[in-house]
């Protein structure tokens, strides 16, 4: 059972990838235990929605069952053997998180704002995590990593939403003032975080760097905005967005590593 959202598994990945570059030193044991158990959480997510819809299917409670222990067999280890205790910080909000997008999943509003949030706030305590359980180290630069990979994900929410609409309105003529409006919210996010960035670098908070990933999304929602309605091809909007994400993870890593 895999997810449904293959956009999440850039948003997983990516900032455990920035957690463990910038991580002061990196234990090689540990960062391989957290990344097989933030995976195998990851995708628990898939039977447990299962589980809520259909409570009987035997299939959705094998795969759980598999996908809890292997989270078991390697965050165990890490917590009571490496004496990563502090992992705990974060069982609590990601429990929260994933219980209320659970929730939301099945109530209907899966492609809401405040869940893609909550989901983009959750997947990217994944870079503070990496960060300590690879150097056992947690300090006010995991917490940064954390804030810039929140910032930079809650952006595609804007972005594709514009792209859903644009290739809806290609038939439904009724849904193209909806674009504008998406398309300002789009640009006013990217732009509002684009010079938070910046102005955090300015005041010494973080390398200027940074700033590119932040400056070339809105170049392209920009860019986006300004297409006529038609057809999206979304497989390669997923790429394209892969790509943005391989290069923010490149500039993470050069300024923080």
């Amino acid at each position: 059972m895999m997810p449904k959202e293959h956009g999440a598994w850039a948003i997983l990945i990516a900032p455990i990838v920035v957690g463990l570059i910038a991580a002061p030193a990196v234990s090689p044991a540990a960062a391989a235990l957290f990344v097989l158990g933030s995976l195998a959480v990851f995708l628990s997510r898939t039977p447990m929605q299962a589980l809520l819809a259909r409570p009987g299917d035997r299939r959705a409670w094998g795969w759980l069952a598999f996908y809890a222990a292997l989270a078991a067999g390697a965050f165990l280890p890490l917590i009571v053997v490496l004496d990563c205790w502090k992992l705990l910080y974060f069982a609590v909000p990601s429990a929260v998180l994933l219980a209320q997008n659970l929730h939301m999943n099945r109530s209907g509003q899966r492609f809401s704002a405040f869940n893609e949030a909550a989901g983009v706030f959750g997947l990217c305590l994944g870079a503070p995590a990496a960060y300590y359980a690879a150097s056992f180290t947690l300090d006010a630069r995991a917490w940064t990593l954390w804030l810039l990979c929140s910032l930079y994900y809650l952006g595609p929410i804007f972005y594709v939403k514009m792209a859903a609409l644009q290739h809806r309105a290609a038939g439904d003529p009724a849904a193209v003032p909806a674009i504008a409006v998406m398309g300002r919210r789009s640009t006013v996010y990217h732009a509002l975080t684009l010079a938070a960035v910046a102005a955090w670098a300015a005041a010494g908070g973080v390398p200027f760097v940074v700033a590119i990933p932040f400056a070339a999304a809105l170049a392209k929602t920009v860019l986006r905005g300004r297409r006529p309605p038609a057809r999206v091809d979304f497989k390669a909007l997923g790429y394209s967005e892969i790509a943005y994400s391989v290069v923010f993870v490149i500039v993470m890593g050069f300024a923080f590593a």
